[in-house]
């Protein structure tokens, strides 16, 4: 087996501090729809997020409708049928007329409930007790020594629910999960919408 030279370690930790991460806390589903399972003959999936996160919202409604869709549910999404100001200054009972106009009889919603940043210290490494002696013998063994650095972790919470709007807008799903250091919108789109879809898919909500 190949060791890693130490002096590699601050790039590696670099690296994986760049992953996103995404999980599911919480999750609960209404007792009636896991009986059967629900049928929808069309989905719009809405982002509630606001005007500032526009790129966050159009990728986390695509990536969520896709996912969606690839179960084999027929989505859409609020930003490519009604545009990106969807239902703004619209009473509940129009919007309700207009989704029920358009077919839609199911919506799932994102909403952005927490941002958390916190900022931590990670120390330096300066080699073992005979580090002059092994650092000039073996520099790949020991490596170099490197000051330490702030790592800065940010975390997102979104909440999920499901409505089926042919029983008068009945809560079926809700489910929070937490997304941690993502790279880009696109990132936190993916890893969020695969959570959700998994989920989904093990309890057997949808057919």
């Amino acid at each position: 087996m190949k060791k890693i030279a130490l002096w590699c370690l601050p790039a590696i930790l670099l690296l994986f501090a760049g992953c996103s991460t995404s999980k599911l806390t919480t999750s609960w589903v209404s007792p009636q729809a896991t009986m059967q399972g629900q049928h929808f003959n069309k989905v719009l999936v809405l982002g509630l997020l606001s005007a500032k996160n526009r790129a966050v919202k159009v990728n986390m409604e695509n990536e969520l409708a896709k996912g969606l869709n690839e179960m084999g549910v027929q989505t859409i999404t609020a930003t490519d049928i009604y545009g990106p100001t969807a239902f703004r200054g619209m009473s509940e009972r129009q919007v309700m007329r207009l989704l029920h106009k358009d077919g839609i009889d199911g919506v799932v919603t994102i909403a952005l409930v927490d941002k958390n940043v916190s900022r931590n210290y990670v120390p330096g490494y300066w080699g073992g007790p005979f580090w002059g002696y092994y650092s000039y013998y073996s520099p790949y063994m020991w490596g170099a020594p490197y000051s330490g650095y702030m790592s800065r972790t940010t975390s997102y919470s979104f909440e999920t629910n499901l409505y089926n709007l042919q029983r008068k807008s009945k809560l079926l799903y809700s489910a929070q999960s937490e997304t941690v250091d993502p790279s880009s919108p696109t990132k936190l789109a993916v890893d969020f919408s695969r959570t959700i879809v998994k989920d989904l898919k093990t309890k057997n909500l949808l057919r």
